[in-house]
């Protein structure tokens, strides 16, 4: 990955639907979180966040996790991954690649070849891929030049990224590019108990 580019893993999220904190759910032996930072942290990069609540406890369990930085919810100011990703965005001034914790099968080379694409474009507009479901927002590149936007809409409590991401694109703050072939099926991502016994099986030995 571009040495310039943050990464964050957002971690933080309630799994009301799931009925158990979908971060801690094993896959490939590990903890889900775990497993998804060291994609991040293996991408290299200036900054390597994982956006979490302190009462989750993941930090308690990877405490010497080299080149990781935390960043916990404020209490009592949900405004999930939005709010995050802002902190971040306002941090470090830096393109952000963003992952969500429940998306176990995007790869490491896709995440590099998103990186790579951002970068081969020296563009300063954000990078987010299109799928049949419409733009897919927990895998993609947030930018500074977003930064406006994205504080007038945490200012009206208007959380959406999908609409966040499609008002950039609008005003030529983000880039939408169709999913490539193959690339759909990475997007799986998991909200219910059934999503994710599916992506077990979907699995089925696999690394991702």
């Amino acid at each position: 990955m571009p040495p310039d580019f943050a990464a964050l893993l957002l971690a933080g999220g309630r799994s009301r639907r799931m009925g158990t904190d979908k971060a801690l759910l094993e896959w490939l032996g590990q903890p889900l979180w775990q497993v998804q930072a060291e994609k991040l942290r293996r991408l290299g990069g200036h900054h390597c966040f994982i956006a979490c609540r302190e009462e989750q406890g993941l930090q308690e369990a990877w405490p010497s996790a080299a080149g990781i930085e935390w960043l916990f919810d404020p209490l009592g100011d949900d405004r999930g991954p939005l709010g995050a990703i802002g902190r971040v965005l306002r941090k470090t001034q830096a393109p952000t690649l963003v992952l969500a914790v429940d998306m176990p099968f995007i790869s490491e080379a896709f995440l590099s070849g998103l990186a790579c694409e951002q970068a081969a474009a020296a563009s300063e507009s954000g990078l987010f891929c299109q799928t049949e479901q419409g733009v897919e927002p927990m895998a993609g590149i947030y930018v500074p030049a977003m930064l406006p936007l994205i504080e007038a809409r945490l200012a009206r409590g208007e959380l959406g990224l999908q609409r966040l991401i499609a008002e950039a694109a609008a005003q030529g703050l983000a880039r939408l590019r169709p999913a490539h072939p193959g690339e759909s099926g990475l997007f799986a991502n998991l909200n219910t108990p059934g999503e994710w016994q599916d992506c077990l099986l979907a699995n089925d030995g696999r690394t991702a």
